[in-house]
């Protein structure tokens, strides 16, 4: 017990993280953490210790994880991104986002949210499909609650945003229904604000495709920029990105970015440095094509 109140608070100084912290993590209160490391709890101390102790083993192989990529903002999939946003941004426009899963898209706008003001990103999924949903998770990102009935969200969001000229980027978009992405439209017609569509291509099929293409006709005859990521990358892409790779490992990994997705190259390279440290080992194509067969299956 002792061992773990002190590997815990060495953890805590290592890693800069409160009781707090631990507690949202490990499922603890703060009160019993506090209490546990001064050593005046009254309960049961080894069962919080073996809560503690299982972790700290999960945390610290967490923070042992081996992540040696480097980001480049040059590449060809993000500069179409930020191009879509800084258009959408500029001209108050509506603009669509699209592609490959793991292409770069989400990293692509993060980035234009982080280093520029006046943008509001939000995350759709199944549970915020609707109109409703949608302009209550924009209005909450502006930290103001009202009542889930679309037509006050909509004026508060409209009272909020008119003349703001601020831009919204909604990742994951291909969730949205029709009335959500006509709920949208709407803000970009009278609050002058602009949007960026973000998902995968049954957003362009629903618009650009199909016999019920012309329900989109509103939106989509309002977006002149489209732009579309795919999983395709050149030898000078991926050695910027993989920094630490040995060269006879590049043609393996953009093949492999190529063939599955710029995230998995990046997660199953990170990974054979963890097992090549682990055997004490540098990397080389002969690790990295035993993690990922090992992983994901020797088809490539």
């Amino acid at each position: 017990m002792i061992d773990v109140k002190k590997d815990l608070s060495e953890f805590m100084q290592l890693t800069g993280k409160s009781q707090r912290d631990i507690s949202r993590e490990a499922g603890l209160s703060t009160s019993v953490i506090s209490q546990f490391l001064s050593g005046t709890y009254t309960g049961d101390n080894k069962e919080v210790a073996s809560t503690l102790s299982k972790y700290l083993r999960v945390a610290k192989d967490r923070l042992n994880s081996q992540q040696s990529t480097a980001f480049n903002e040059n590449l060809y999939n993000t500069q179409n991104v930020l191009y879509a946003c800084n258009h959408a941004h500029i001209e108050n426009d509506i603009v669509l986002v699209c592609g490959d899963a793991g292409a770069g898209k989400t990293t692509a706008l993060k980035l234009y949210a982080a280093e520029n003001t006046g943008v509001i990103m939000v995350t759709c999924n199944s549970c915020t499909r609707s109109a409703t949903a949608v302009l209550k998770l924009i209005l909450n990102n502006l930290g103001i609650q009202s009542i889930n009935r679309k037509e006050i969200l909509m004026n508060k969001l409209l009272e909020r945003l008119r003349g703001t000229h601020y831009l919204i980027i909604l990742d994951e978009a291909d969730h949205l229904t029709l009335d959500a992405l006509q709920a949208v439209r709407n803000l970009n017609d009278s609050a002058g604000v602009g949007i960026v569509l973000s998902g995968n291509d049954k957003i362009y099929r629903q618009m650009y495709s199909g016999q019920r293409g012309y329900e989109f006709d509103q939106i989509r005859t309002r977006i002149i920029v489209r732009k579309r990521v795919i999983n395709s990358y050149t030898p000078e892409e991926i050695e910027s990105i993989f920094v630490n790779a040995p060269s006879d490992c590049i043609p393996y990994i953009m093949n492999l970015a190529c063939r599955e997705s710029l995230r998995t190259a990046i997660k199953i390279f990170n990974l054979a440095l963890e097992y090549a440290k682990a055997m004490n080992s540098k990397i080389t194509l002969s690790i990295l094509k035993s993690v990922k067969d090992e992983l994901i299956g020797a088809e490539i």
